[in-house]
């Protein structure tokens, strides 16, 4: 016997705005995993290589399903191989090169186990010792203002209110969120790491580590401490896409429609 949500009592009436706002990002399920995984490789997965990195630009959003074992990453995996051997036979060049990226990216989900399981000690200390003295800024105040998006920077505040009330950003903006943390406001990476545990729907320790290790400079690969993701440079480039700032920014943050540039 199936009963939905409003019979089983669970959804308080105050919860549901902020439920449709989850449900955004993920709708629980086997069936609902394997119709986002149909649904992006058969209509989306093409222009993974154009759409990667704009931000607002749909993802394929599985991460969710991948965190609660909805979906599998050998599933995925064969998925999108057996589009890439389509795509190879019809001499697709951009499919290809989509389907090698997109695989990509699934790969560093793995790097980063393999990562945590050779070093079970990188949730909590960088790998590297190369910033084991360095003197983060242990300020509670501007830990408070990332995380309610009140820095005064509108891609970085535009992506925190997003996180909370979504509980999902895009990578690219998980980028620049953390690299403001860790770089312009020197909070400890540690902070964040668990910020995004809390409140990430997606949210994958492993990678996790992995990600803010990265931007910290802690990792034998990652980007130095000194390089930034600078967020106004990403604004800049919003700006000029002008349809990127009333897509994204400005729901997030209505009083930017009255700034003047």
């Amino acid at each position: 016997m199936k009963c939905s949500v409003e019979e089983l009592g669970l959804e308080d009436e105050a919860e549901k705005s902020s439920n449709s706002l989850l449900g955004r990002g993920w709708s629980p399920g086997w069936s609902n995993a394997d119709k986002a995984l149909t649904d992006y490789v058969e209509q989306h997965l093409i222009d993974y290589v154009e759409s990667r990195l704009k931000v607002g630009t749909s993802t394929s959003l599985l991460s969710p399903y991948l965190h609660f074992g909805e979906l599998s990453v050998r599933k995925v995996f064969q998925c999108v191989q057996l589009k890439q051997l389509l795509w190879a036979k019809e001499e697709n060049l951009i499919g290809k090169e989509s389907v090698t990226l997109f695989l990509r990216s699934i790969g560093f989900r793995e790097y980063s186990r393999y990562l945590c399981f050779n070093f079970p000690f990188t949730y909590e200390r960088s790998l590297l010792s190369n910033l084991k003295f360095f003197p983060w800024n242990d300020n509670q105040v501007h830990f408070k203002a990332w995380r309610q998006g009140r820095t005064g920077y509108p891609l970085v505040d535009a992506g925190m209110r997003e996180l909370w009330a979504t509980g999902w950003i895009h990578n690219k903006i998980r980028v620049i969120v953390s690299s403001f943390a860790v770089k312009v406001l020197l909070l400890p990476w540690r902070w964040g790491m668990k910020y995004f545990w809390d409140t990430l729907l997606d949210a994958d320790l492993e990678s996790d580590i992995l990600g803010w290790q990265y931007i910290s400079g802690s990792l034998p690969d990652a980007h130095e401490l000194e390089r930034l993701d600078n967020p106004e440079v990403y604004w800049i480039i919003m700006f000029i896409e002008t349809s990127a700032i009333e897509l994204y920014v400005f729901p997030l943050l209505p009083q930017m429609k009255h700034a003047k540039f």
